[in-house]
């Protein structure tokens, strides 16, 4: 005789595709911060901050040709870090010599190089589900009740670049 498997729990998923990507920083983690607070406007039970990832490229150019003679990735796990790694290599004057001739450097903070995800985990009622914000959408996972999924649309509906 065989063991069957029996269902003890429906998990569903939902993604929304912004019209836009996110190019200011601010206006994302702004975003972030909202649902992640305490007084959030989904009136979640609990909420968490999960995994952070931010990347990008920095590219060095030769200031004779502006032809990119060199590019360095930059992965972080923090707007902070991303930020200041951005920072530190795009005004090394010793990278710029390396790849550049003393020319130019440049992030490719705006365009298909560059990416950033927040993972929030969170409860509203009894249904526990992630939420996951990328620069051009947002995912609902790991929720059973659709009643979890029309909150969170109603919200998103409100906020500017969500929509």
């Amino acid at each position: 005789m065989t063991a069957d498997f029996i269902q003890t729990a429906v998990s569903k998923s939902s993604k929304r595709t912004f019209t836009a990507e996110f190019t200011n920083a601010a206006a994302y983690d702004a975003i972030v911060a909202e649902i992640t607070g305490e007084t959030n406007p989904l009136g979640l039970a609990e909420v968490e901050l999960g995994k952070e990832t931010y990347k990008t490229y920095v590219g060095y150019f030769d200031p004779n040709t502006s032809e990119m003679n060199g590019k360095v990735q930059v992965t972080a796990f923090s707007r902070a870090e991303y930020t200041a790694a951005v920072t530190a290599l795009t005004g090394s004057a010793d990278l710029k010599t390396a790849f550049g001739n003393g020319g130019t450097a440049e992030t490719s903070e705006i365009g298909t190089e560059a990416t950033w995800n927040v993972r929030i985990s969170a409860k509203l009622g009894t249904d526990t589900f992630q939420i996951s914000f990328n620069r051009d959408s947002m995912i609902v996972s790991g929720y059973a009740d659709d009643a979890t999924l029309a909150a969170v649309e109603t919200w998103a509906d409100t906020m500017p670049g969500l929509c």
